[in-house]
């Protein structure tokens, strides 16, 4: 979308995800993501639990159904749905009648809004935008599905990832650190980890409308072109061992790609950065067992080399 029309939709919006929003809500995230600790460390048994299953994705979507206005009763069937979507090794026929599944449940959801809002984004965009004519239902339900499924799977991936790194790639040194000061030490650990793996690195896909001379290329219009900020978070100019991942990394005026950049940049990135820190911060706390079930790499069952940097399940240790 450009603009004038970008920045409108997204002012619609904007004010939910400011820093200060977004900090009135931590006690909410926290209480959410321990929630889902104490379900998943019920349900162990001893044996491996795939922590993508009961607690990666969970949290993210309990979330966001949160903030959408989601009734409770309707969280595991839109956590199933949402799972079939964002899976790696779903098929693409049962992805888009997950996702036709989400867009009816939006639509009906914001029926149900409209004859008796509450305090929640679904009913802020039909009190202040579908009455006045500003959007039509359609439009509300598109933004309610965007703002459900853009960043689910990425904070999914992320939240796999940073188990990754921290329990299992550099368990005996950043993990060690970390946990001498975990509440201190999980913005440094975010920020690394959106550097190292840009979670939605796939996602910015064009297609070229006209001839564009970019340097010494040129991009015929018809051409496909993936916008690769991975390869900016690993800029050996802006980035010092740019393939080290080193959450100790000394910060200076660069900015990494993680969350974008511009007027595209992620409307919910201080959302994702508080749910990312409450997760770590739960995990180094409250697990201190906790170990990935794999003797290498080669083991984790990694996504497809054509979706986003993620893991389809992964197995681990409580204890």
């Amino acid at each position: 979308m450009d603009p004038p029309a970008h920045g409108q939709q997204r002012g619609m919006i904007s004010d939910l995800f400011t820093y200060d929003h977004i900090e009135r809500m931590r006690p909410k995230i926290r209480e959410t993501v321990s929630h889902l600790l104490d379900e998943m460390l019920k349900k162990y048994d001893g044996q491996p639990i795939d922590l993508v299953e009961h607690f990666s994705l969970p949290v993210p979507s309990y979330i966001i159904y949160g903030i959408l206005g989601v009734p409770f009763s309707d969280l595991a069937f839109l956590t199933k749905q949402a799972a079939v979507r964002s899976n790696g090794s779903a098929t693409a026929t049962e992805a888009s009648n997950a996702s036709q599944e989400l867009l009816n449940y939006m639509g009906s959801l914001v029926d149900q809004r409209s004859a008796e809002p509450k305090d929640d984004l679904i009913s802020h965009l039909v009190t202040t935008q579908l009455r006045h004519d500003n959007l039509t239902k359609a439009d509300v339900v598109q933004m309610a599905f965007l703002m459900l499924v853009a960043g689910n799977a990425t904070m999914v991936s992320m939240i796999n990832l940073g188990v990754i790194e921290l329990w299992f790639k550099h368990r005996e040194t950043q993990l060690a650190d970390f946990r001498t000061d975990p509440q201190g030490l999980v913005p440094a650990f975010v920020e690394e980890l959106c550097r190292y793996h840009t979670g939605s690195a796939m996602a910015m896909r064009r297609v070229a409308k006209v001839d564009v001379h970019w340097g010494d290329k040129l991009i015929k219009a018809g051409d496909g072109v993936i916008l690769a900020n991975s390869s900016g978070n690993r800029d050996e100019e802006m980035f010092p061992s740019p393939d080290v991942f080193d959450m100790h990394r000394p910060r200076g005026a660069e900015a990494a790609l993680g969350f974008g950049f511009g007027a595209h940049r992620c409307v919910a990135e201080w959302l994702a950065r508080a749910e990312m820190e409450e997760v770590f911060v739960a995990l180094a706390t409250r697990v201190p067992g906790l170990r990935v079930a794999a003797a290498n790499e080669e083991e984790i069952k990694w996504t497809p080399a054509r979706k986003d940097v993620g893991v389809v399940e992964l197995p681990v240790y409580l204890g």
